[in-house]
């Protein structure tokens, strides 16, 4: 599969004890062993589009718009990001302790999934210098966009 599929994509968000979830429409597509999810999200500073490429073990996000970012997560390891708003610029980064892709019964698949409905799962703590800036859980569930 080398098309583009439109996903309607669940994001879930938790950090400590706060949960955050919303839901826009995006792309989902497989390109050689990799599938990439791209949506843009809109933040009180302005637009943000998220591209995730996914190439087992390896996911790596990056965010362009009112917030450039870039950050690669491999489990069990700790990775070198950026982060820039405009008005500050960091270093960041992240360990991961969980990464997988899961179908919808909740069963980790091995490789790249080929069919929708299918979830992204990650679990990092995030440093700014030797810095936790927190533990960050994220659900993106994705599911065929439905002509309404």
């Amino acid at each position: 599969m080398n098309h583009k599929q439109k996903v309607m994509i669940q994001l879930e968000s938790k950090q400590d004890n706060e949960a955050v979830s919303q839901h826009m429409l995006g792309e989902w597509f497989l390109k050689d062993k990799a599938f990439y999810i791209r949506f843009a999200e809109q933040s009180e500073a302005g637009e943000i589009r998220h591209l995730l490429r996914y190439e087992p073990p390896e996911l790596k996000v990056t965010r362009k718009g009112a917030v450039d970012a870039e950050q690669v997560y491999r489990i069990h390891e700790r990775w070198k990001g950026a982060y820039s708003n405009g008005m500050i610029k960091l270093e960041t980064e992240a360990y991961t302790h969980q990464l997988s892709v899961r179908d919808q019964y909740g069963q980790v698949i091995l490789g790249l999934p080929s069919k929708l409905p299918f979830s992204l799962n990650w679990d990092y703590e995030l440093f700014v210098g030797e810095q936790s800036s927190g533990r960050f859980t994220l659900r993106l569930l994705l599911k065929e966009a439905t002509a309404s």
